[in-house]
């Protein structure tokens, strides 16, 4: 089975692709899958609560596809030989599948009690009650329009009415563009599942992924963010120089993307930075005579010390869940959600919150969102310095900016406009400002701004989302 299918030809075509869409590290775990290593996330869908119906950009019908008469599959997949569905069909698997003008564009096969999983060379047996999804396929020409997601909450829907309580799917690591589409149906990464081998030794795996490891459990939540405030302290937790770079960025981006408005309500979807006390609180910013600022945050107590600190009592703070906002249905004018919804444990969160975030936006508002870019060359190594327990926050999933996109489209927002900020990895410029003042010379100290500073005209080239620190997009409800 490993190596099945090699040519040289093969790899000319497939390494720069998956090197841009994975990097290094999926090249390397691409050609252990084809020598001595395989593994495959778990992820998990409880059943025990109703399914809601999600949007696709397109008008789809989605049912049952009838696999005695499996034509507009084989069209769709003509790579699936005849037997091969009738034994699916005998072993009482079932299709569910996406039409588009009568042509089916995207499937899903779901299997009670389990399967064969072909990558592993495995069977993957479950117990009554769970059932195992697989072979999520779409139509490259359709692909990002939320067919798939459809497709999945359909099969939810139709396995919730026959028993089934809990649904199980094994993706590869490195199909990226796999995951959103199940995140956003309540799917949950549980483990890993594997094998090793070498000539004819073979040793299977299967980890579970720890409910509480690193905090998973309780990060999103007000306690966990009460208790990183009380750690950090009620000092300011980054350089000066840093927090107003931070803080323009944010401002001169507000300002590019169609300014403040005239009147009506701006909400700041966080108050880390306004409890912390730093320069780059731009809260008060925000205000003027016809509007009305509001900051929020899951804590207490960072709303708390916010509101103390808002000497002119500019803004109003309150503590809220961006997952269940406590604002009327269309009230909003304008939503500033600075790195906010990316410290989530399950990333399912992100969907739930930008649907509320749709719901409060009144007609011709506008939300300006900035997340933790996947693709800023520091990335993994903010991930390992949070590992490590060097960040004092719960970092969640970072985000490329076809990722932003596609979860904006699908919570229902239109993008109009993406690009990248702060143009320094982070790790590399708080310690190259801490370097400069610890030497205490004012020409480094200086030397070290202005190269900083100089870095920021990365965003106005093709580099911005490979050096960016943070993703942005605009968007407006459709």
């Amino acid at each position: 089975m490993i190596g099945r299918g090699w040519t040289w030809a093969r790899v000319r075509q497939r390494v720069p692709r998956v090197l841009e869409e994975g990097g290094i590290a999926a090249i390397l775990f691409k050609v252990l899958g084809e020598t001595v290593y395989r593994r495959m996330i778990v992820m998990e869908c409880s059943l025990d609560e109703p399914v809601d119906a999600l949007r696709s950009r397109v008008d789809v019908e989605v049912d049952l596809l009838d696999m005695a008469a499996a034509g507009d599959y084989r069209r769709l997949r003509p790579e699936t030989p005849d037997d091969e569905i009738r034994r699916r069909r005998d072993a009482g698997h079932w299709c569910a599948g996406a039409r588009i003008e009568g042509r089916v564009v995207s499937v899903c096969w779901v299997a009670p009690r389990g399967g064969r999983v072909d990558y592993l060379d495995r069977d993957l047996p479950l117990g009554g009650g769970e059932a195992y999804l697989y072979e999520v396929f779409t139509e490259p020409a359709v692909r990002g329009r939320g067919i798939s997601s459809q497709v999945l909450a359909f099969a939810s829907r139709r396995a919730r009415t026959t028993g089934c309580r809990r649904i199980v799917a094994l993706v590869n690591p490195e199909n990226r563009a796999a995951f959103p589409p199940l995140e956003r149906n309540g799917y949950r990464r549980t483990g890993v599942i594997g094998y090793m081998t070498i000539g004819p030794w073979r040793r299977d795996f299967r980890r579970t992924r720890p409910r509480r490891a690193a905090g998973d459990a309780v990060a999103p939540g007000p306690e966990y963010r009460n208790g990183v405030a009380d750690s950090v302290g009620a000092h300011p937790y980054l350089d000066p120089f840093l927090a107003r770079q931070k803080r323009r960025a944010h401002v001169e981006l507000i300002e590019r993307w169609g300014g403040l408005p005239d009147r009506g309500i701006v909400l700041k979807t966080d108050l880390f930075e306004e409890g912390m006390g730093g320069e780059d609180a731009f809260l008060a910013e925000l205000a003027g005579s016809g509007r009305t600022v509001v900051g929020m945050d899951i804590s207490p107590t960072l709303a708390a010390r916010a509101r103390a600190r808002d000497a002119g009592r500019r803004a109003r703070h309150v503590a809220a869940d961006a997952r269940r906002l406590p604002f009327a249905d269309r009230s909003i004018a304008l939503v500033v959600s600075p790195s906010t919804l990316d410290h989530f444990a399950d990333p399912s969160d992100m969907g739930k919150s930008l649907r509320e975030l749709a719901r409060v936006i009144e007609p011709g508002g506008r939300l300006i969102i900035t997340l933790d870019n996947r693709q800023n060359v520091g990335d993994p190594l903010l991930r390992l310095a949070a590992r490590l327990g060097a960040i004092p926050y719960y970092l969640g999933r970072s985000y490329r900016v076809g990722e932003l996109r596609s979860e904006l489209e699908a919570a229902g927002f239109r993008v109009e406009a993406t690009t990248s900020i702060l143009h320094n990895p982070r790790l590399f410029a708080a310690a190259a400002m801490a370097v400069a003042r610890f030497v205490g010379s004012a020409s480094l100290t200086r030397l070290t701004e202005r190269t900083l500073s100089a870095a920021q005209r990365l965003e106005h080239t093709r580099l911005r989302y490979f050096t960016g620190s943070f993703v942005a997009a605009k968007a407006v409800p459709k």
